[in-house]
């Protein structure tokens, strides 16, 4: 049922004196994120080493004529360091809010990021990604937890997107259900300013209406786009916010304040996935084992079915309203656990009738998110943590690469115990990019996997999804909130089913075995990882054992072993962290006036090659190779 506010707003947004409003208020919108979406410095600046840029807030101040003479002198003063009890000015802090008595009262914080990357789509299909609300809630399901147009005016020209506005009200959230949701009503306005060139803007109204969440506001944000005469796009987004703080848990408080979380990043991410996940569905391209031979239609329906479970993974994990948890006493290490009960009273042919108990912690490892999600992902690690697999062998027997990164991968695992009997199969779907990383799954029985194998629908299946989620965290060093980037925050989540029963509390007995399912889990990942928390050097002990141990385990190609000799290599290199070079593009040499960033990332990758070319030399029976001389 619409909720009384937004049936208000739906209502009243219609009315002269607002329409006007919100119209006004959306072509300022559009003018500023025209002008700061192009500027530099000094109202942008490189975050830390990372790639995206964050917003000098006492520049943006200057910029929009917020700044009278008698701050200016105080900041002049401050720039001399003539004024030493000038309060801080941090752009994620709370001085620059308590300009502003609004700000001041509710509390809000700003967070600004822009980022930039390339899309392998054209400028209308990307605007029509924004402009649709169903593909954008679909295409942004990792940050958006819901989302609803209330009402639209102004059509466009000729039936175009170009001066279509929306009124709409979303929910955003982040990968874990610790971290609170934020909710806001906005107008979203496209504008066309050639051919090749549009931006689509959104900004918040809800001082406009009386509304029910007052943790989130949306400045000016949204993307600009041009298209490229390769038939992509570049695009720029541009997230300026103002959220609430206050009831953040300590561990994520430094990603979100570092305007990674919610920020520019992330939403180009899952923009370029998205494309990325088109883009494989058709091509062609499958590896499998020999026994194995899978139809194209048969990969969509795999394809789909694992589209489905990452959707339906992101939407348990969110800690939207509609989402009932209930918190458990936490144990120790673990924020805290978290158990959602959810009732289908009228089954369907994907969601029998029954019960589905979804249960969830989040813990922090001191281990980089890369090589965390290298070592869950992988069918050679899965016993190390899986509790249902410690007897049995993990094989990889298909899979379907998602962009160009050998790691983003839909996989078909199959599960055999001492005898080679196959247990039980598994679709398993990784995917990392630079603001979070998931590694998902779901088991299926033979009958399933030859109905998909044969193209049928994935609807037909069912498939509850458990797993990972992995985002880059830590608690804040000294008094900053630089953390480092060998700490993560690891969300872990199960997905359990009762076709039996329908209940509304849990019992004591199944408690227990949540905690039981949850503490063996995390000790199993723990324990796999341990060797980095005693060394406090994941790439020494990588060094010095990886290659001893797992080399071990590689025969050198000979020619007849090309599959698992590439297999066992790419763990090894995965491991190691030696994989950025098979993954990444060679970067350009740094000039003289390059920046240190880019001089570190050219020194990482240059590593990385010398380090892989090495490694694999060192185990090619190079007599084997045709045409080789040496």
């Amino acid at each position: 049922m619409q909720r009384a506010s937004d049936l208000l707003f739906g209502v009243s947004m219609f009315a002269e004196p607002i329409s006007i409003k919100i119209i006004d208020r959306t072509s300022s919108a559009m003018n500023e994120l025209c002008n700061i979406g192009i500027r530099g410095k000094p109202l942008w600046h490189q975050h830390n080493s990372d790639r995206y840029e964050s917003l000098n807030n006492i520049e943006y101040l200057k910029y929009s004529g917020c700044v009278d003479a008698t701050l200016m002198d105080i900041v002049k003063l401050a720039e001399v360091g003539k004024l030493q009890a000038l309060p801080s000015f941090d752009p994620y802090g709370n001085q620059i809010n308590s300009m502003s008595n609004e700000n001041s009262v509710r509390g809000l914080q700003i967070e600004a990021s822009r980022d930039t990357t390339m899309v392998n789509a054209g400028p209308n299909g990307i605007v029509e990604l924004l402009m649709n609300v169903n593909q954008w809630w679909m295409t942004f399901h990792n940050i958006v937890s819901r989302a609803t147009i209330l009402g639209s005016f102004m059509n466009g020209v000729e039936g175009s997107y170009d001066g279509r506005l929306h009124v709409m009200n979303a929910e955003f959230h982040l990968p874990s259900p610790v971290v609170p949701t934020r909710e806001c009503c906005f107008a979203r306005y496209c504008k066309q300013f050639s051919p090749n060139d549009w931006a689509v803007v959104d900004v918040s109204l809800e001082d406009l209406f009386p509304y029910p969440s007052n943790n989130f506001r949306k400045r000016p944000s949204g993307c600009l786009i041009k298209g490229m005469p390769n038939g992509g796009s570049k695009v720029t987004w541009v997230e300026h916010v103002e959220a609430d703080h206050s009831q953040l848990n300590d561990l994520f408080k430094p990603l979100v304040t570092s305007g990674l979380a919610f920020g520019a990043t992330r939403w180009l991410a899952s923009l370029v996935r998205h494309f990325e996940w088109s883009e494989t569905l058709k091509t062609t391209q499958f590896f499998t084992d020999g026994n194995a031979f899978i139809p194209q239609i048969g990969r969509t329906s795999f394809l789909k079915l694992a589209d489905r479970m990452m959707r339906k993974f992101c939407a348990n994990l969110s800690a939207t309203t509609t989402n009932p948890w209930m918190r458990l006493a936490p144990f120790p290490g673990s924020t805290d656990v978290r158990v959602m009960i959810q009732n289908n009273m009228s089954g369907t042919s994907n969601n029998p009738v029954g019960t589905t108990i979804v249960f969830s912690t989040t813990i922090w490892l001191n281990i980089s998110p890369n090589q965390l999600f290298n070592f869950l992902r992988h069918e050679k690690s899965r016993n190390k943590w899986d509790i249902l697999s410690k007897s049995l062998s993990i094989q990889q027997f298909a899979c379907m690469t998602i962009g160009e990164h050998l790691e983003n991968r839909v996989s078909l695992l199959r599960a055999s115990n001492s005898k080679d009997k196959t247990e039980i199969f598994y679709l398993q779907e990784s995917y990392a990019d630079e603001t979070a990383s998931y590694v998902i799954y779901a088991p299926l029985d033979e009958s399933a996997l030859i109905h998909l194998a044969k193209g049928s629908s994935p609807d037909n299946v069912i498939a509850f999804p458990s797993g990972f989620a992995i985002i880059p965290g830590g608690l804040p060093k000294d008094k900053g909130n630089n953390t480092s980037r060998n700490e993560s925050l690891l969300t872990i989540s199960f997905n359990l089913i009762d076709k039996a029963s329908n209940i509304t509390s849990i019992p004591p007995e199944s408690v227990q075995t949540i905690y039981g399912i949850i503490t063996e889990t995390v000790t199993a990942i723990k324990d796999a990882l341990s060797c980095h928390s005693r060394l406090n050097n994941w790439q020494t002990f990588a060094t010095i054992v990886s290659i001893t141990a797992n080399k071990k385990k590689v025969q050198v190609l000979n020619g007849t072993n090309l599959k698992e000799w590439n297999e066992n290599m790419e763990i090894i290199l995965g491991c190691m962290g030696f994989n950025l070079a098979l993954r990444m593009k060679q970067p350009p040499s740094p000039s003289e006036s390059g920046s240190s960033e880019q001089r570190k990332y050219y020194e990482k990758w240059d590593r990385s090659n010398r380090m892989s070319h090495a490694l694999i030399c060192s185990e090619v029976n190079l007599a084997s190779v045709p045409g080789n001389t040496r």
